[in-house]
């Protein structure tokens, strides 16, 4: 299996959804893309992810690790640990326009 990959736009809706992406969580193509990026994060994480998402977005800087260990909701409803690093993708004038994780089970 390749890295598991997706891509999500400043507000944290789902843009692309890679192949190993749904293996690793059960989610379709079809499925995931248009959601949002919640969709995956397990209730007990959304508000830290929430606020380190927005804060990321505007300044470009996380206050987490190059790679970090979390966890991720599966469609099934299981909990998935896993390792994820992320990345700013800039606009033409610097500003970010979506950020990409890559996911390591």
């Amino acid at each position: 299996m390749r890295a598991p990959t997706l891509t999500v736009d400043p507000s944290g809706q789902i843009l692309n959804w890679s192949e190993d992406a749904e293996k690793l969580l059960g989610y379709s193509e079809l499925e995931a893309v248009g959601q949002s990026l919640e969709t995956i994060i397990p209730p007990h994480l959304r508000g830290p992810h929430s606020a380190g998402f927005q804060r990321f977005v505007k300044t470009g800087h996380s206050r987490l690790p190059e790679i970090v260990t979390t966890s991720a909701l599966h469609k099934s409803g299981a909990i998935v640990r896993l390792q994820v690093s992320v990345k700013a993708v800039h606009g033409a004038h610097g500003e970010i326009i979506a950020v990409e994780a890559m996911m390591k089970p």
